[in-house]
């Protein structure tokens, strides 16, 4: 048989055994405010439930406020989940009050608006294999989230 045949095999079995982190968004709260602006910051929590501690590369996250996009970024978590255990992750969102006049006046009240954040985490598998497939971009692993729930501005 042909290296290039049992290549296939041998990247599928390398990646079978490693399952996706669990992402959770736990809370939301404003962290500031002016009259430019606000700032935001989502608490994720990421369960890795390997035996195999799990380098994460990039999250992409998109928040809604009140139905409406209002912030997407990408963040460098700078961080590696470790084997069996669950970590924070604290994602920014800043939303200039100039682009989103609606919500400076929903503001003004001081009252709790409705979110909801999506978004994807990329990581790299246990192994050479999966680090060299990763670096090359033929397999790229991720992992998707949302939650939703209410930012109380009153607070």
């Amino acid at each position: 048989m042909k290296l290039y045949a049992i290549l296939p095999m041998m990247v599928l079995a390398g990646c079978s055994s490693v399952s996706s982190p669990k992402l959770t968004v736990t809370s939301a709260a404003p962290m500031g405010r002016s009259d430019e602006g606000v700032a935001l910051a989502f608490m994720v929590d990421a369960e890795n439930p390997n035996e195999s501690a799990l380098p994460l590369r990039t999250i992409e996250y998109t928040v809604m406020l009140d139905g409406r996009p209002v912030f997407a970024g990408t963040r460098s978590p700078e961080a590696t989940l470790r084997r069996l255990g669950t970590q924070q992750i604290v994602l920014p969102a800043v939303v200039r009050l100039a682009d989103h006049p609606w919500l400076a006046a929903g503001l003004a009240s001081a009252g709790k608006v409705p979110f909801r954040i999506e978004g994807r985490l990329t990581y790299v598998a246990p192994g050479q294999i999966a680090e060299i497939l990763f670096d090359s971009g033929v397999s790229v692993p991720t992992s998707t989230f949302s939650g939703a729930g209410e930012i109380d501005f009153g607070i």
